[in-house]
């Protein structure tokens, strides 16, 4: 049932361990200084970057020598280079990539059908076996091979046979259409295809004009609600169903508590070492925020009640303003506290052993869930079902943190490029959190938060300088785990930089919520040992 099995993952996430088991890919960062996009940093990368030298950055050149993304090519874009000599680049955060994920992996690549060991007309459309199988080769369909179409043929979509069979064939010797007995995709699926067939049908890159295939519902898709974890093993949240009608997207809030068997609020704090995640395609992303004294203070569930999106009556949702989001949102690390989360539907969370994270029974916890259905054309329905396995607290030997920093120092004029920096420091993080002063940190994750005008997050270490995070696609940042763990002492810490570049509005891009606005956040988890910890945050 789980599509992918993971530890705390992209902008929102909870805990995990020193290893990562990810069903279908992994998460690299790219590879800026192959200026030529050749696969390998080398001499040739180097030539450019000179040749370059001093000039501004052209950002819609297909080769962009400005490495660091900081506007203008200079001694810095020289050093990255020369430092990244040998150095190969990786296939992650194309179009290919997101096609394999969401429409072979998703809807084709079985073992029943187009993954061995059936491998259906020689047809094998697997991670790391669907490129080649595709572009440029033979159909085993006679009919369409005798037309002399190709499976993928570069820049032409009409004669490529992948598309044929996703489209429907018109003529019944080229078969039916697929996924065989499936239900058809997303036309925004389909669509997808042909733009990455129409460019050329590049390996790596991404195109304009394909967004969030993650989004997109299949017209036939259902949605099984899992059963709870069993009594005395753990507790479900749910968040009931809502409507998103076509052509929007919704970020709503939802207010429960722990309940147990027999609806009884639980109390007292618990540790929890597993977490699922349940929801049907069409969701951005889910959190769960717990809600301090100050944010029940202030009335953040009385605020944005819409009552026309509930499904059943008896439930209410609070809807996020993106023009006036403080009413409902409050102010995060002091009204709201991020819990766990996840922008990936059917997410199994797993603890290492003797790692746990605490969650306070008595309190309320809010469950936020932002779906969208900008392409669609019928209303959506948006639910999640989150299972939260518990340990006993004599089992903990170690508890989790988050790293969460926030650069709010966000300011592009119209027409610029700028470059936002900051650094974390752990003597900071073990005054804030009352940790033991001499405490080092065991850092098992790294990831970054942009929004769609960020071009570069770097995330360095700050005794060594040390590259540890890149993420050059905002919608789809790496996740870097450590094995074995970063270990910073309490004289360490991190730096960041995110270069954003203000290049199609007219006003000035500063930090906010929406989609429009821009974020520079640090996201990662630490361990520490439990008698070293502070009292959790109130």
């Amino acid at each position: 049932m789980f599509k992918k099995i993971v530890y705390p993952i992209l902008i929102f996430l909870l805990i995990g361990g020193v290893s990562l088991l990810v069903f279908g890919h992994s998460n690299l960062p790219t590879l800026l200084e192959d200026v030529n996009k050749d696969g390998v940093v080398n001499i040739q990368d180097l030539v450019l970057v000179a040749g370059s030298f001093g000039q501004p950055r052209d950002r819609n050149a297909e080769q962009d020598p400005d490495v660091n993304r900081d506007g203008i090519v200079n001694v810095l874009d020289l050093v990255r280079v020369s430092n990244s000599f040998g150095q190969t680049a990786p296939d992650e955060n194309s179009a290919y990539h997101d096609i394999q994920e969401y429409v072979f992996d998703k809807s084709c690549a079985n073992s029943a059908c187009h993954a061995a060991p059936a491998n259906a007309f020689n047809l094998n459309l697997s991670y790391g076996f669907s490129y080649e199988n595709l572009v440029g080769a033979v159909p085993q369909n006679p009919a369409a091979a005798a037309a002399g179409m190709k499976l993928v043929d570069p820049g032409n979509p009409e004669n490529s046979f992948l598309l044929t069979k996703l489209m429907g064939p018109t003529v019944p010797e080229q078969g039916a259409r697929m996924p065989f007995l499936g239900g058809m995709l997303h036309t925004g699926k389909i669509d997808a295809v042909r733009m990455w067939i129409e460019a050329g049908a590049p390996q790596t890159g991404k195109i304009a004009g394909i967004g969030d295939l993650g989004v997109l519902r299949d017209p036939d898709e259902t949605f099984e609600a899992p059963a709870p974890p069993a009594p005395g093993e753990g507790y479900q949240l749910r968040l009931p169903p809502f409507k998103i009608e076509p052509g929007t997207e919704r970020e709503i809030y939802y207010a429960t508590q722990i309940s147990d068997e027999n609806g009884n609020s639980v109390e007292g704090d618990i540790f929890i070492n597993r977490v699922e995640i349940f929801y049907p395609a069409g969701s951005h992303h889910f959190i769960i925020y717990r809600i301090t004294e100050d944010g029940m203070a202030k009335g953040l569930l009385e605020n944005g009640i819409v009552p026309d999106i509930s499904v059943n009556s008896e439930d209410t949702f609070r809807e996020l303003d993106t023009d006036n989001p403080d009413p409902v949102f409050g102010v995060f690390g002091a009204d709201r506290l991020f819990v766990v989360g996840t922008q990936t539907d059917d997410t199994l969370f797993q603890f290492p052993e003797g790692v746990g994270l605490r969650m306070p029974g008595d309190t309320v916890y809010d469950l936020n869930s932002h779906y969208i259905n900008l392409l669609g054309d019928e209303t959506l329905i948006g639910e999640t079902y989150v299972n939260i396995y518990t340990i006993p607290e004599e089992e903990v030997r170690y508890e989790a943190v988050e790293i969460f920093v926030n650069n709010r120092s966000i300011n592009i004029p119209p027409g610029t490029t700028r470059v936002a920096k900051m650094t974390w420091l752990v003597e900071d993080e073990l005054f804030k959190r009352g940790h033991d002063s001499e405490t080092a940190l065991n850092v098992f994750l790294l990831t970054s938060h942009m929004h769609r005008h960020g071009e570069l997050f770097e995330i360095f270490q700050e005794s060594t300088n040390k590259l540890l995070h890149r993420s050059v696609a905002y919608d789809d940042a790496p996740i870097d785990l450590f094995n074995p763990v970063l270990l910073l002492d309490p004289d360490d810490g991190l730096h960041f930089r995110c270069v954003h570049n203000n290049y199609d509005t007219d006003e000035p891009l500063i930090f906010g919520l929406t989609s429009e606005d821009e974020m520079c956040i640090i996201f990662g988890y630490y361990y520490i040992p439990t008698e070293s910890a502070g009292d959790i945050i109130e």
